[in-house]
């Protein structure tokens, strides 16, 4: 757990690092709620106007317990660029979180999700929504599972994004 957070700690400095090289504007502090991750912060940044990468970390009420998450994604960006932002802001979410106090079966999920960057008044910051499903393996038993046979939830994430 201790190297888990550590791991997260040196690549959200190394996105910052990049964001101090002149680069304004492709880095940004996350902080949102969504599931699988959870209540979580993070960092993103643009490598290109159709693509970016994020790590975050994140945690949750459990059963008496608090649940660590870290997780890891990329957005491939679709569609014409805003006028506004001069960039592309409908998006395919591609992801993973890793739940180190879970069971082994269940530590891992996959998303696939599908939403859009809503830029505020300050076109660099706002809030993106986006919904789709994960993949978590051996949740067969769960009342919520979209679909049983497939071991998929619903996924749904609100995120507010800042520059750095």
């Amino acid at each position: 757990m201790k190297s888990s957070m550590a791991i997260t700690v040196l690549l959200l400095s190394s996105l910052t690092g990049w964001a101090q090289n002149g680069q304004t504007g492709k880095a940004r502090a996350t902080i949102g709620l969504s599931g699988p991750e959870l209540l979580h912060v993070g960092a993103t940044y643009r490598i290109a106007n159709a693509s970016q990468i994020g790590l975050s970390a994140g945690a949750g009420p459990g059963m008496g317990t608090i649940w660590p998450a870290l997780s890891i994604e990329h957005r491939l960006y679709l569609g014409e660029n805003s006028e506004r932002t001069n960039q592309k802001v409908w998006f395919f979410r591609q992801g993973t979180t890793f739940f180190p106090s879970a069971s082994s079966g269940q530590q891992f999920t996959l998303t696939l999700t599908a939403g859009k960057d809503i830029p505020f008044k300050n076109a660099k910051n706002g809030l993106t929504l986006d919904a789709g499903v994960f993949y978590l393996p051996h949740s067969e038993e769960s009342s919520v599972i979209l679909v049983r046979s497939l071991n998929l939830w619903p996924a749904l994430r609100f995120e507010l994004y800042f520059v750095l």
